[in-house]
C-alpha cells in the first residue's frame, strides 16, 4: 500500500505525529507545500522512513498522485492547502482527510465538506458528537469516520519524578494566548485561597502583561510566574502538583498534548467541563471538570488539602493515558482506516464548489457561528482566534492571497 500524505508544511505538532506515526510497515511519502518551518522535526520524520517531496512541479505532482493508493491530506485550514485543493487536478484518487481541528467552533467542519472525502479522520472522539457530524447519521459514521490521535509518543512521560518544593504549584503548559487560554484565566486563579500556591505558566509569554495587570487588580500578581518556553517539558512537569487547563470555550484543539503529557507524567488535572477537554480527563477519577471559577477553586484546594487522594488521582491519570493513547494502538488504527479507505474506487474530487470563488470566500468556508459578524462587515464582534495572525485568521489568509480587498478589509478592522 502506497500513502502520500499532503501537508503545508512541517511543524511541530505535524512532526510529532509522523513521528509517531512511523512506517507501519507500509511506503508512506510526504508531499510538502512549503518549505520546513522545524528543521528538527523534518529530520526525525525523515529517520522514521518518509520520503519528503518539497514543493513538487506539475509533473511531479500529477505523477506522485496517480501512483498512490492513498492520498491523505493533513487539514487545518491553512490556507496553502485549501488553495491545494481547489486547484487539484483531474486526477482520481482514494482520499482520506486527517482532521487535526475539533470543529467545535472554527474551523467548522460541516458535513458537506466531509462527504468530499472517502473517509476522514479526526483526532479526537469529540467531533463524533457534533451536532452536525451526529446529523449525518450512525450508518454514514461508523462506514466513513474513524478517531486516529495526534501520536505523541506519552511513555517518556511516565518516567517524570516528583521534584520536591516549597510552594503549592498549579502549572500550564501551552500558548498562552486568549484563543486559547480563556480569557477570564486570572478569574479562576483568584478564586483559589490558597497562600503558598504559584500559577506556573509554561510557554511563549504573549499575554503576560495583560494577565500580570488583571492580578495585580485582585493583589496575587506575585503568585504568577512566566517560565517562557522550555526544552524539556517535563524538567517544569516534575515540579507540578496540579495540571490546569483552563481553556477559551472556542478553541479548536483536538488531541490536547500537552494536557496528555501532563496526565501521563502523574499529574491530576483540573479543567472546564467542555469540548475536547470533557472527553479527555475523567471527572473525580483523574481529574475534575468544573463549571465556574468557584469549583476550580473548590477543586484544587481539595488536592491541596488531601494528599493522598491527589497522588491517587495522579496514578489513575497515568495509567488511564497509556492505556487509552497507546502509540501502537493509535498505529494500528490509522493503519486499519487506510485498508477500509482500500475498498473505495478511485475518483475525482471537485472541491471548487465548497470553497468559493475569491480568497476570502474560502476564508469563510469554514466560518459557522460568527459569519454574519463578516458579511455584515462587524469583525470586532467576532471570536478572538479571528485575530490571530496564523491559524486560518483573516490575516492569515490575506498573508497567502494580498490582493483580496475582503479580506484586507476586515484585518485592517482589527487594527483601528
Amino acid at each position: 500500500m502506497n500513502i502520500l500524505h499532503i501537508a503545508a508544511h512541517m511543524g511541530g505538532g505535524i512532526g510529532s505525529a509522523y513521528t509517531g506515526l512511523g512506517k507501519c510497515g507500509v511506503n508512506q511519502k510526504i508531499l510538502l507545500l512549503e518549505e520546513a518551518i522545524d528543521k528538527e522535526s523534518l529530520s526525525k520524520v525523515e529517520k522514521q522512513g518518509f520520503k519528503i517531496i518539497k514543493k513538487p512541479n506539475d509533473d511531479q505532482l500529477k505523477r506522485e498522485l496517480s501512483q498512490a493508493d492513498i492520498i491523505v491530506f493533513n487539514w487545518s485550514h491553512h490556507p496553502a492547502l485549501t488553495k491545494f485543493l481547489i486547484d487539484f487536478p483531474d486526477i482520481a484518487i482514494r482520499s482520506l482527510l486527517w482532521c487535526h481541528v475539533s470543529g467545535n467552533y472554527f474551523p467548522h467542519l460541516f458535513p458537506v465538506f466531509l462527504k468530499k472525502f472517502h473517509q476522514v479522520l479526526f483526532t479526537t472522539p469529540y467531533s463524533l458528537i457534533l451536532p452536525q457530524v451526529k446529523e449525518m447519521g450512525g450508518n454514514y459514521s461508523n462506514e466513513h469516520f474513524g478517531v486516529v490521535y495526534g501520536l505523541g509518543d506519552l511513555s517518556r512521560f511516565t518516567e517524570v519524578k516528583r521534584v520536591q518544593h516549597k510552594k503549592f504549584i498549579v502549572g500550564y503548559v501551552g500558548t498562552l494566548g486568549f484563543c486559547k487560554l480563556h480569557p477570564d484565566f486570572v478569574d479562576f486563579t483568584a478564586a483559589l485561597d490558597i497562600a503558598d500556591v504559584e500559577f506556573a505558566l509554561v510557554g511563549s509569554p504573549s499575554t503576560r502583561r495583560e494577565i500580570l495587570e488583571a492580578a495585580q487588580k485582585r493583589g496575587i500578581a506575585e503568585k504568577f510566574v512566566f517560565y517562557g518556553q522550555v526544552d524539556d517539558v517535563r524538567c517544569v512537569l516534575s515540579r507540578m502538583d496540579v495540571f490546569s487547563y483552563i481553556l477559551n470555550p472556542q478553541h479548536f484543539g483536538a488531541t490536547e498534548n500537552a494536557l496528555l503529557e501532563a496526565m501521563a507524567s502523574g499529574l491530576p488535572a483540573v479543567a472546564l467541563n467542555q469540548s475536547v477537554e470533557s472527553i479527555i480527563i475523567k471527572n473525580n477519577k483523574t481529574g475534575f471538570l468544573v463549571n465556574s471559577p468557584e469549583a476550580y477553586g473548590e477543586a484544587i484546594r481539595q488536592l491541596y488539602v488531601d494528599k493522598t487522594f491527589a497522588n491517587e488521582m495522579g496514578i489513575q491519570a497515568k495509567e488511564d493515558m497509556l492505556q487509552r493513547f497507546n502509540i501502537e494502538d493509535n498505529r494500528k488504527r490509522f493503519i486499519s482506516y487506510c485498508h477500509r479507505a482500500m475498498n473505495f474506487t478511485k475518483k475525482i474530487h471537485q472541491f471548487n464548489d465548497f470553497f468559493g470563488k475569491t480568497p476570502s470566500d474560502w476564508f469563510l468556508s469554514c466560518v459557522e457561528t460568527d459569519r454574519e459578524c463578516f458579511l455584515e462587515n462587524r469583525v470586532t464582534d467576532a471570536g478572538l482566534i479571528f485575530k490571530e495572525k496564523t491559524k486560518g485568521s483573516p490575516a492569515h489568509y490575506l498573508s497567502y492571497f494580498p490582493d483580496d480587498p475582503r479580506l484586507a478589509f476586515w484585518v485592517n478592522q482589527y487594527a483601528v
